[in-house]
């Protein structure tokens, strides 16, 4: 599976998680979320699709269109909450701007996988989760939610977790940076959000 996301400094129209406007003809489309920054003025468009041509060619049409630019990632790993049969309010976006080592990357991965994952994996109100990597190594993690709060009990137990034996502190600097957002247009089908990891 893969993710085109693009940006802008104006707020997408529509109130609440409603239905998000995408591409709803386009080949290859799975879903789409559309993120409306809490504290800010970034608005952030999510598209899913099945395949890196069909994200490919999207991202050309918008190019046509002279659309703000965006990128294209592969979605590394897909994972559900417990609240994955509800439409999520809000999200955290987290970006780790590339050029990246490989060792980094690896590191991290095993950190989501082995002891990130498993802390917040049962929290009430976790709707899902994705990581996204970019063709240079950088990476995009989002994490969808109920409310407000759930992002912050999914937080507080990610930060009380401890270094597993062999992970180095040196290699997980943490993201670049964060965002909060209100979820503004959602539709994602359960299947997409439960595919296997890197499809």
């Amino acid at each position: 599976m893969y993710a085109y996301l693009d940006h802008a400094s104006r707020p997408h129209s529509g109130e609440g998680p409603g239905p998000a406007p995408g591409a709803p003809n386009q080949p290859g489309l799975l879903g789409s979320v559309m993120f409306q920054q809490l504290a800010g003025s970034a608005a952030v468009h999510l598209t899913l699709w099945d395949t890196a041509a069909s994200a490919a060619a999207f991202l050309a049409e918008r190019a046509e269109l002279a659309a703000l630019p965006g990128e294209v990632y592969e979605v590394t790993e897909a994972r559900e909450g417990p609240a994955a049969a509800q439409a999520p309010a809000c999200a955290r976006l987290m970006y780790f701007d590339g050029p990246r080592a490989p060792e980094q990357v690896a590191a991290e991965d095993l950190a989501g996988r082995e002891r990130i994952w498993p802390a917040m994996r049962s929290i009430s109100g976790l709707v899902g989760a994705y990581v996204l990597r970019g063709p240079d190594l950088a990476g995009v993690v989002i994490t969808l939610a109920t409310s407000v709060e759930a992002l912050d009990a999914i937080a507080r137990a990610v930060m009380s977790t401890e270094l597993l034996p062999g992970e180095d502190l040196a290699l997980l600097p943490g993201p670049d940076r964060i965002e909060i957002h209100y979820v503004t247009g959602y539709h994602l089908p359960a299947a997409v959000a439960a595919s296997p990891e890197g499809h």
